[in-house]
């Protein structure tokens, strides 16, 4: 398995490589976002560059519905707004950010999340953040421009034709992508390039972000390279590292420089993702610190649970073999998919397989997470006992191949369980104070 992790990240940066000329302007591939943790077109082109069968797109209903509801959820950033009050005033950085309406304060401030920091402490800043809450706080900073993506639903399907034809010329120079280009990841990121234009200027020096590998990130920075010569785009990998971390393969729209928080990461990034060494700092993570936090008896739900059946089998296999005791745990939902219908339906079921099972011994103390999820790094480096559960292990599991720190030992089918061995090399835990201005220095 690990081996065939690395090829097919190899056959990844072909596949980017392939885009990136002039029969694909203006974009290139900057519009790609493959990753495995939601059902659309990212994961559809994921799925067929790894050769998972049965992913004939025109034979396939479940692959056109997942499709088709990528395009169609374009629809809710058709409504979108920016709230700001005066922005006239001198700036040389922009933080490109998220927020919720509980991370501001009620003196206009905000504190940020991935960089663990109040907007109030980065001088000469201007704060470009994509508001995900309903409510509009009624103090903002001047300093604070608020992106609001989604103020209410369109039920206008002209703006998915006209999206749609707009880029119908690639149809013929390649349908996987065309179908990136009518994502609504790339929908979005075409409004958001819009709406922070207005705040690029000459005086602006460094543009600093959360990287994800997101379209609206790679169009900003491909437009930045193009645009603004003196502008140095910083990435700062906030989350922790993923088994297939296919959103960082290095490409022309990838920022300046990056900030990793662990060698492993530097390994990765340097050997198999095709970063130089140059580019990349090497810090204390910013987002996760020093703190007690017990991982324990608790099961991690991902964005989507893919296939309940094979996933409840495998809860139960665990069970049986005394490796955990099911009545013990609790499930966990992901924040951002508390009203998934899989998920509830999943919750459901699991319920039922708890109230059947019999007390049993149980090994040790364990959490377990379903599919994709960096939060299995964070449980490790915080001495957790790990057991990870998937449907498709080439995309979801951990490699030594990919992460030399990590131990991977397979118990069961799709079930792996993890060790480290050393802690501080995947994620390297930070401290409360923190000092944004060394990044820019």
């Amino acid at each position: 398995m690990e081996s065939q992790q690395h090829k097919l990240i190899i056959n990844i940066k072909k596949f980017f490589l392939s885009f990136n000329n002039n029969n694909y302007l203006p974009y290139k591939n900057s519009i790609f976002h493959l990753v495995s943790t939601s059902e659309g077109i990212g994961r559809y082109l994921l799925n067929v560059l790894s050769k998972k069968k049965d992913q004939n797109f025109f034979k396939n209903f479940s692959i056109i519905f997942n499709i088709f509801n990528d395009v169609v959820y374009s629809l809710n950033y058709v409504n979108h707004k920016l709230y700001y009050s005066n922005t006239n005033f001198y700036y040389d950085k922009i933080v490109v950010t998220w927020a919720f309406e509980n991370d501001f304060d009620k003196n206009g401030s905000f504190d940020d999340r991935y960089f663990n920091v109040n907007s109030k402490k980065l001088k000469k800043t201007l704060w470009f953040v994509i508001y995900l809450s309903k409510n509009i706080p009624k103090n903002v900073n001047n300093n604070i421009v608020l992106f609001k993506p989604i103020t209410k639903k369109s039920f206008n399907v002209f703006n998915i034709i006209s999206n749609s034809t707009k880029h119908i010329s690639f149809l013929p120079k390649s349908f996987k992508y065309y179908l990136a280009t009518i994502s609504n990841v790339n929908y979005f990121a075409e409004i958001f390039l819009k709406q922070i234009n207005p705040f690029l200027n000459s005086k602006v020096r460094f543009i600093l972000m959360p990287f994800e590998g997101q379209p609206f990130q790679n169009r900003l920075i491909h437009f930045v390279k193009k645009k603004f010569l003196s502008i140095k785009t910083i990435g700062y990998i906030h989350a922790p590292p993923i088994g297939m971390p296919s959103q960082y393969i290095y490409k022309n729209s990838s920022p300046h420089k990056i900030i990793l928080n662990g060698k492993d990461q530097l390994y990765c990034f340097t050997k198999i993702l095709g970063w130089k060494k140059k580019q990349i700092k090497l810090l204390p993570s910013y987002r996760f610190i020093k703190y007690n936090f017990k991982f324990k008896n608790t099961i991690f739900l991902p964005l989507s649970v893919r296939n309940i059946q094979k996933i409840l089998n495998s809860i139960n296999f665990l069970n049986s073999k005394n490796y955990i005791d099911i009545k013990k745990f609790t499930i966990k939902k992901h924040p951002a998919a508390l009203d998934s219908k899989k998920n509830i339906y999943f919750e459901k079921k699991m319920k039922i397989l708890i109230k059947n099972s019999k007390k049993n011994y149980q090994k040790k103390n364990c959490s377990i997470f379903i599919g994709s999820s960096g939060a299995i790094i964070e449980a490790l480096e915080r001495g957790a006992n790990v057991i990870q559960i998937s449907d498709f292990p080439l995309l979801d599991m951990y490699s030594s191949k990919l992460w030399p720190s990590i131990i991977v030992k397979k118990i069961g089918n799709n079930t792996f369980s993890y060790e480290l061995k050393r802690r501080g090399n995947l994620i390297k835990l930070g401290n409360k104070k923190k000092n944004l201005n060394k990044i820019f220095n």
